[in-house]
């Protein structure tokens, strides 16, 4: 059950941190004013409303020291004996003030109770119940449960019906203890000796139990036998004497032990003494008096309301991306460009968009995607006829007077064609270091894809996904103070803007020369200027995923599309996914195993992670919750490269991953058509396998360029034959690419 932040933020009238996470219960820092809510399940609405009432009441009404969670204790009164009367308190006042709560708040209880969140209390011994534990059933449960008292524990209860302050509180729960001790003494809880004073006597009874084992080192037993015998009138003397040796023996036998203590480094016995009665006089070391068992009761159960899911391993809970993330994520146009100028200015770059090899590219380009654009006309043609409605005018059809006794169908008709959807496409670049190899064949395809919005006037944004972003960096000044508890790591995610339909015409044939530029130098830049934004790096495609669901809501809003398209360019598997840890918040947090399932809250919903293929599931909720079409081009670096992958596409589509059966179907599926298509594939709706290298290029030379005068009939035709084939294979994976747009 995802919580909104936004009730807890207006029941608290003030912009308090709200944080979700893998907490065993829910807190409420008072001095920082942080709410941390656990991930629930989805208990209903009602009991959501009751947890997220009751910590807001707390942050309203509750000072620092009176928190549950605080390591203060106070002298008489039993922190679990505050946390009932403090309760009453402040759910009486945060009723009073949001009386729209009550209900909830009550049907909340209700459904609590049925869960036994306070114990058996149905077949409870009221006589054998504390006071303490009657007044938080009735300020809790109200008319629910009736719980007896007597006249006077009932000026108890009214008392924390009436409490106004936190002192009032203190006050009454000391009274309360004291009540208890006078009247139900036998219903006290033993005192629980904190575990470190507990360890601390643990550690002087063994020093003790040390010294007696090794005995005095002189005695009465080592004394000749004749001296035994000694008559009684020097006895005394005898025994005077005999009490300062063995006085005297003992003190060696310390002065021994503390010096073999000294020696190895470890507390000698006076040492642990003296740190037990420093320790012990500290309030937060010394045993409550007594505990509410009801509360404690309560307390326990919480953990049940955290999803855990099935296996019961709980979830990393990784926090909405706020907007400081995503403003710092992506790299506008405009600055990409000013940096790219400024790189090209000091490595004296001289970039020209008007060569006439470009001109040449973008023409052939332009040619190529038609094959692309005819399919999706054609698509979009029959959606319009499909849906196409026909009525009549009421003007004769003069054209049909002549059936006027046979038929009364003789009037014109008009036929209205169904509005075709607008589409929209936001296309993702790897710019990690192994995709250098790709790159050039990656830009052609790219500059293809954005030649084919072009030409079929769909709005589009191209991005790059990289490491190289220093606005995450840690060094940075003020970065960390941004930082809470559950943030995705960003892994210094940057996302420049490197190409877009809104751009200006300038700007635009800019962007797509620098494109040209990267795929004629693939790697050190010598021709092609590169922000440090758009560097080779590592693969945070998963952060790029995350980021792109809300790129992707602004851009249907601001366009109007009704066909949403998401494609990626990539040459491998992302980076892990991994979320801060505020070690202040430990003691707060359910204990996970390293590899335990994680969920992200995107778009104010829960996404769980898959723990092995989180990027699939990023996928399926973007196609899912934004009615997104996928699709993917996965790119090998090389022959192995792309047999791996082979294997596992055959493990995803539930084949053997040997299966040669489903490696030659693959294969003869390249041979064929240059790549390896197959729907529903990693997360997908649409996922495309190619090698890189010439195979992969969408360009197509003219045959008379490839005909010479000096070849012959033979020559001729076997170059025709390799320019049909060529043709033939452009025109199958641009004509999917219609058709998977469409």
């Amino acid at each position: 059950m995802l919580q909104s932040s936004i009730l807890p933020k207006l029941l608290a009238k003030e912009d308090i941190t709200i944080r979700h996470g893998n907490y065993h219960t829910a807190w409420f820092d008072v001095k920082n004013r942080v709410l941390g809510l656990p991930n629930w399940k989805d208990m209903g609405k009602d009991v959501y409303d009751l947890l997220c009432g009751h910590e807001v009441g707390h942050a309203l009404f509750t000072p620092e020291s009176g928190w549950h969670d605080s390591p203060e204790k106070l002298k008489g009164a039993p922190r679990s004996y505050l946390n009932v009367i403090e309760d009453a308190r402040i759910e009486r006042d945060i009723r009073s003030t949001y009386p729209g709560l009550t209900g909830p708040m009550q049907r909340g209880y209700k459904e609590l109770l049925k869960r036994e969140f306070f114990g058996d209390i149905y077949n409870l011994d009221w006589d054998e119940v504390k006071l303490i534990d009657k007044i938080n059933l009735k300020t809790k449960l109200g008319s629910l449960l009736d719980v007896p008292f007597n006249s006077e524990e009932k000026v108890f209860l009214d008392r924390a019906y009436a409490n106004q302050t936190w002192d009032e509180v203190v006050q009454l729960a000391k009274d309360i203890l004291i009540y208890t001790q006078e009247n139900q003494d036998e219903l006290l809880q033993p005192q629980e000796i904190p575990q470190v004073v507990q360890d601390l006597l643990d550690q002087i009874e063994e020093k003790e139990q040390d010294q007696e084992d090794q005995g005095p080192q002189q005695g009465h037993d080592d004394y000749p036998a004749d001296q035994e015998e000694d008559s009684e009138e020097g006895s005394d003397e005898s025994s005077s004497s005999t009490d300062e040796t063995e006085s005297s023996s003992q003190e060696d036998v310390e002065s021994s032990d503390s010096s073999e203590d000294a020696e190895q480094g470890e507390p000698t016995l006076e040492e642990l003494k003296e740190e037990l009665q420093r320790i012990s006089s500290q309030p937060e070391h010394q045993p409550d008096a007594d505990v509410s068992e009801t509360d404690e009761a309560f307390r326990s159960k919480e953990e049940t309301l955290i999803d855990k899911g099935e296996d019961g391993e709980g979830y990393t809970v990784i926090n909405e991306l706020r907007p400081f993330h995503i403003k710092n994520a992506v790299i506008d146009y405009k600055d990409l460009k000013k940096k790219r100028d400024e790189k090209a200015s000091r490595l004296e770059i001289n970039v020209d968009p008007t060569d006439a090899e470009f001109k040449q590219y973008v023409k052939e380009t332009k040619r190529s995607v038609n094959f692309a654009v005819k399919e999706f006309e054609q698509r979009k043609a029959a959606f319009r006829y499909t849906r196409a409605t026909t009525a009549k005018t009421g003007r004769l059809d003069v054209g049909k007077l002549w059936a006027y006794k046979t038929s009364e169908d003789i009037f014109a008709q008009v036929t209205t064609l169904a509005d075709a959807k607008s589409h929209g496409m936001i296309m993702l670049v790897d710019f990690s270091g192994s995709m250098s190899s790709s790159m050039p064949y990656v830009m052609d395809q790219l500059l293809h894809m954005v030649h084919f919005c072009k030409a079929i006037n769909i709005p589009f944004d191209v991005y790059g996904f990289t490491t190289n972003n220093t606005a995450f960096s840690y060094e940075r000044d003020g970065f960390i103070q941004q930082i809470q508890d559950g943030d995705m790591d960003m892994q210094n995610l940057s996302m420049p803007l490197i190409c877009s339909s809104s751009l200006k015409k300038k700007d635009f044939n800019d962007s797509i020369h620098h494109m040209y530029l990267r795929m004629k130098d693939n790697y050190w830049g010598d021709s092609c200027p590169l922000a440090r934004e758009e560097e080779y790096g590592s693969t945070p495609l998963n952060q790029a995923i995350i980021v792109s669901h809300h790129l992707i809501k602004e851009f249907v809003a601001k366009h109007g599309i009704e066909k949403m398209n998401f494609v990626t360019f990539t040459d491998g598997d992302a980076n892990g996914m991994y979320s801060t840890q505020d070690e202040k918040l430990r003691d707060k947090k359910i204990s996970l195993g390293r590899y335990g399932k994680r969920i992200a809250i995107i778009n104010k919903k829960k996404v769980e992670l898959d723990s092995y293929a989180p990027t699939d599931s990023l996928l399926e909720n973007m196609a899912k919750s934004l009615k997104v079409k996928t699709m993917g081009f996965f790119m090998a670096d090389d022959a192995y490269h792309f047999r791996n992958r082979i294997s596992r596409l055959s493990h995803y589509c539930e084949t053997d991953g040997y299966d040669s059966e489903f490696r030659k179907e693959c294969t003869k599926e390249y041979t064929k058509n240059k790549c390896v298509h197959r729907a529903n594939a990693f997360g997908y709706d649409n996922y495309y396998l190619l090698k890189g290298g010439k195979t992969l290029s969408a360009q197509n030379e003219e045959f008379d360029e490839k005909v010479t005068e000096d070849m012959s009939d033979a020559q001729i035709r076997t170059a025709f034959k390799k320019f049909s084939k060529g043709k033939k294979t452009n025109k199958v994976l641009m004509t999917s690419i219609g058709q998977a747009v469409a």
